[in-house]
């Protein structure tokens, strides 16, 4: 037997796959495939799997190495704008859909700035929703992922361990010096949600060994800095599926706001029919469909031919 297989993740696919009703908007093809694989429940977000793939060995932590992971260095921590809505006596986490742009996003940086002064710290936006704390010092608290905690109360999530109550006033100073920003009145005036406070995560530790992949492709986060770190062979575009070089992975996020059914089928099209020939050929030993937060579809060349029947 061929000892090649594909990989496919498809981070936020979880809201196809996870809800009954999305589910029927699947194509029949890709139906026949989740009904007859194997299929393993994973909850763990994109970053985890992504970061399980690339080095299988890594631990389930509360947090993970996302500082380094976006090319900060040791003294790095991640600090992601966020809304935190109040629910009675609790305080749910938003991260998504914030609606926020880079010009605005520095403007919010650059306000809230003067409060890391005390700690040495200089705030850095890499993308709208995606901040680095470049410290002075190591960061020894623990903090949580920020994945996976959308929609989530925060009180079971915040940070432990050393100078836990210097993050927690810091965490709390922000909120209140955002309370009044004059960006958070034009947001609200437009219908926008408030940037209400900053997610600390991200000072998980890198694992030591890594999985090379033969070939990967598509777009992530993270996913260049994994393959260097794995020394893997990387190829950014691939539109479809030819013919399997080894171990091979690829990425193809769903994009929310985008139509889902031109999606649907362009993945069915492009990557399970061709994938599924491969498997009855027996060119593919395995075919793994990894949908973070929800789990993996494992589909042999025996249970290939078994979804022709």
């Amino acid at each position: 037997m061929a000892k090649t297989s594909l990989s496919l993740v498809l981070p936020d696919y979880a809201v196809l796959f996870g809800n009954e009703l999305n589910r029927a908007m699947l194509p029949q093809l890709m139906k026949t495939v989740i009904a007859k694989a194997a299929f393993t429940h994973d909850s763990a977000g994109a970053y985890q799997q992504l970061l399980q793939l690339f080095s299988p060995d890594a631990p389930h932590n509360a947090d993970l190495p996302m500082a380094a992971l976006r090319q900060g260095s040791v003294n790095s921590l991640c600090a992601d704008p966020c809304y935190l809505h109040p629910d009675r006596d609790k305080l749910l986490l938003f991260y998504r859909d914030l609606d926020l742009g880079v010009e605005e996003a520095n403007a919010f940086a650059h306000y809230l700035q003067p409060l890391f002064d005390e700690f040495g710290g200089s705030l850095q936006v890499q993308t709208a929703d995606q901040w680095l704390l470049q410290l002075a010092e190591p960061v020894l608290t623990q903090f949580s992922a920020k994945e996976g905690l959308h929609g989530q109360t925060v009180t079971d999530f915040l940070p432990t361990g050393d100078n836990t109550e210097n993050w927690i006033r810091l965490w709390n100073e922000i909120q209140m010096l955002l309370f009044e920003c004059p960006l958070n009145q034009a947001r609200e005036a437009a219908g926008k949600v408030p940037i209400n406070s900053l997610w600390f995560w991200g000072n998980g530790v890198l694992p030591q060994s890594w999985q090379s992949w033969s070939l990967v492709s598509g777009h992530h986060d993270t996913l260049q800095t994994l393959v260097s770190l794995s020394h893997s062979t990387y190829q950014p575009v691939m539109e479809h599926f030819d013919k399997a070089n080894d171990k091979q992975l690829h990425i193809e996020p769903l994009v929310v706001d985008k139509e889902w059914q031109t999606q649907l089928d362009g993945l069915s099209a492009n990557w399970l029919i061709p994938a599924i020939k491969a498997l009855k050929k027996w060119q593919l030993k395995e075919l793994n469909l990894i949908v973070p937060e929800w789990g993996c579809y494992r589909l042999t060349p025996l249970s290939a031919w078994r979804c022709w029947l």
